[in-house]
């Protein structure tokens, strides 16, 4: 890591006790506006990328944090933490950094309860789960009614990449790594379906916005996405680890994609990678605990071949 000359031990305690501060207002704004209506109004007005005040503003607050201390990542200001561990004001500002962190999670997790949403994982027994290839669905760039059947009778290994919704820039990252490796993934056989619960509008835009070359299928009703016990969760998707994550990806000036107003969408359902045989038995199962997990080409590839 290379560190700029200016960054001193009361420089980093300044700036964490700023990002701490700016963290507690968010969240007691959040805490306020969550009992003044009903949880679901709260998330569907209250906590948007566009509003700086909601808890979103703390990915903004993370990458200035990381400029303030001359970093990119997460790993790295920790590390500057460390190293001025001397310093009673810079301890005193991990101590709240920490409460905070605390507090941002217990509140997700009362909102998770209130909601009763819940992220239950597909079991490790992969070969006996089978998904119907009867399954309706629709075709995006079409609109017509389809199966799972139309790809599965391919003598092809399909991977299924179930995304949460259609402004996720993770979910959008990860469908180029599959493009960036779409020759390994045709040496296995592997042909790679692009699924969402949303709709023909939002999928249209989505498909013109990253220039996505596979097959998008339909789910409204997410049956798939119920068959592999993907569930949604605020805590999952906004707490507080993951959203100084994300963070990293604006300071690398990356921008989260904006949704259209027009469309609703879910920010808070889960997604996962899934390959199915000609029969839609199950050989590759990957159910993401955050937005940030997904798994990589060579962990796909790898596990089908011990499957083989």
């Amino acid at each position: 890591m290379t560190e700029s000359p200016e960054v001193t031990a009361a420089s980093c305690a300044k700036a964490l006790a700023a990002f701490v501060e700016n963290g507690k207002a968010l969240l007691d704004l959040a805490e306020k506006e969550s009992r003044e209506g009903s949880c679901q109004e709260f998330i569907r007005q209250k906590i948007r990328i566009e509003q700086r005040q909601s808890l979103l503003g703390l990915i903004e607050a993370g990458a200035a944090l990381y400029s303030s201390l001359s970093v990119k990542r997460k790993k790295d200001a920790q590390d500057l933490w460390r190293k001025y561990n001397n310093c009673a004001a810079l301890r005193d500002a991990v101590h709240d950094f920490q409460q905070l962190e605390v507090q941002w999670d217990a509140f997700l997790q009362r909102l998770d309860d209130e909601l009763q949403l819940s992220a239950e994982l597909l079991d490790a027994d992969h070969q006996s789960k089978c998904i119907p290839p009867d399954t309706p669905l629709t075709d995006a760039r079409t609109g017509q009614r389809v199966t799972l059947q139309k790809y599965l009778a391919r003598s092809k290994k399909t991977l299924l990449v179930l995304i949460r919704q259609f402004s996720c820039l993770l979910c959008r990252l990860h469908i180029k790594d599959l493009e960036n490796n779409q020759s390994s993934l045709d040496g296995h056989s592997v042909q790679v379906v692009v699924v969402s619960f949303g709709c023909l509008e939002g999928a249209s835009y989505w498909l013109q916005d990253t220039f996505c070359q596979y097959d998008m299928l339909l789910d409204p009703d997410r049956k798939i996405y119920a068959a592999f016990g993907l569930g949604a969760s605020l805590k999952k998707v906004l707490n507080f680890s993951n959203m100084l994550l994300y963070a990293e990806y604006v300071a690398d000036n990356m921008e989260f994609p904006r949704g259209l107003p027009s469309i609703q969408d879910d920010m808070f359902q889960l997604g996962g990678d899934f390959v199915l045989d000609e029969h839609g038995r199950v050989l590759f199962s990957h159910c993401c605990q955050s937005p940030i997990d997904r798994p990589s080409v060579g962990d796909i590839l790898n596990s089908l071949d011990k499957t083989s």
